[in-house]
């Protein structure tokens, strides 16, 4: 008996032995709130998918204003709970539109907020023995100081010489100051494409080892075919985002106006976002025949996207763009401007078109609609399938992308010795 009770309790002993990893999430940011795009999807599907056996800590933003500053809450998103230090209050509002000024901005302003509490966030990472997670280079001093592992990662090239609707075509030293700095002091540092990987490879030979591509995945618990709208009029096109200037909504809406042409009026184009299309003169041509969703969780999302029969993208420059795999994902075929990544989604007839570049927007404009003309017609003759459409990012889901991060983060906590036991929190 004894030695059954002997053994019992060694079994208990060794499941309450576990090793637990705990990783620190820092990024001016709020998972409650209506902000969309790449790095807060990201965000949102790392609560949603990390691991049973890792705790989440998230040093953010509260854009409710409802929260404590430089207090810890426990919350709850997607049923699943993580730890939460909001260090400055920023609303959504205040968030929708690029700042004017450094001191204005969220990135600035959140970079001061995390001055004041640094000796809280400090203590706070430093007991949880923490790894940590960034998106954003100019944040890397911070692990840095504190002598943590950090994964760094980076989402968009950061061009000077492209249209930016941000501070960074200004202060672009700012962001090369900190990519640098980052790639030195990082343990791992992950691009969203195979071409920045490359690019920043032959820039920082002496790193290029830890220097390797995460594209970007879609949910597809959430992003799921639908069946494609037959037999139906006006065709309808979507996008969504933010309307900043690199996606170039004057060519985007300049196509809705060609294809509105070219179909006798019978088309809609559905913008997913909170930016104001007004303010880009080509919208008056088509804004009778805009349907504006405004904010969308992912669920909405999902729905809205299913509801159109294509996706447009127009952008000079992207990562990986979240919005075009979650649209192939909900079996909508896209026409975009031709970016090397798109390769690995987009293929012409099957999930949508690439258009190539030129000189001339009405020229890109003009092909755009005709390719939208030519998926209207597929799609009539059921030459396009909504399940062979989304068969095509099958390989951009977490399991496949977000898992490897995860990975990254056990096993630096694994060599440096960090783990805790699974009853330290």
């Amino acid at each position: 008996m004894t030695s059954t009770v002997t053994l019992a309790q060694r079994a208990r002993n060794s499941a309450l032995a576990k090793p637990r990893y705990q990783i620190c999430l820092i990024h001016p940011f709020d998972p409650r709130g209506e902000k969309v795009g790449g790095l807060e999807t990201y965000i949102r599907d790392f609560i949603t998918f990390h691991p049973t056996d890792t705790d989440l800590l998230f040093i953010g933003v509260d854009s409710k204003g409802d929260l404590k500053l430089g207090q810890i809450q426990k919350l709850t998103f997607r049923g699943r709970t993580f730890e939460f230090l909001p260090i400055l209050h920023y609303s959504d509002e205040q968030a929708r539109e690029a700042a004017k000024t450094v001191r204005s901005s969220l990135t600035g302003k959140f970079f001061m907020a995390l001055m004041r509490n640094f000796g809280t966030i400090a203590r706070l990472i430093r007991a949880r023995r923490c790894s940590i997670d960034l998106r954003r280079v100019e944040f890397s001093w911070l692990p840095a100081i504190l002598r943590l592992p950090f994964v760094q990662m980076l989402h968009g090239e950061g061009v000077p010489k492209l249209q930016m609707d941000s501070l960074l075509r200004r202060y672009s030293f700012v962001h090369n100051a900190g990519e640098r700095f980052a790639i030195a002091a990082s343990e791992k540092f992950l691009c969203v494409n195979p071409h920045i990987t490359e690019r920043l490879q032959k820039t920082y030979p002496n790193s290029k080892d830890k220097i390797d591509t995460l594209w970007t995945w879609v949910n597809t618990d959430i992003f799921k075919p639908q069946p494609l709208p037959l037999g139906t009029d006006p065709f309808r096109v979507a996008f969504a985002g933010r309307l900043d200037e690199f996606k170039d909504p004057a060519l985007m809406f300049q196509t809705i106006a060609k294809l509105r042409e070219r179909l006798n009026g019978a088309v809609e184009f559905h913008y997913i976002g909170t930016s104001d299309p007004h303010r880009f003169p080509e919208f008056a041509a088509i804004e009778d025949v805009t349907v504006r969703h405004g904010f969308k969780d992912a669920a909405g999302m999902a729905t809205a996207l299913a509801s159109a029969h294509a996706g447009i993208l127009t952008s000079e420059f992207e990562g990986m763009p979240r919005f075009v795999l979650e649209t192939l994902a909900v079996g909508r075929p896209v026409a975009a401007l031709h970016l090397p990544q798109l390769e690995a989604v987009i293929r012409d007839g099957e999930s949508g078109y690439l258009v190539s570049r030129s000189d001339s927007k009405q020229d890109m404009a003009e092909r755009l609609a005709q390719r939208f003309v030519e998926i209207r017609s597929a799609i009539a003759k059921r030459e396009m399938d909504s399940a062979g459409i989304a068969a095509s990012i099958k390989t951009f889901t977490p399991n496949t992308q977000l898992a490897r991060v995860f990975r990254y983060h056990q096993e630096i906590q694994n060599a440096r010795g960090l783990t805790a036991a699974a009853s330290a929190y």
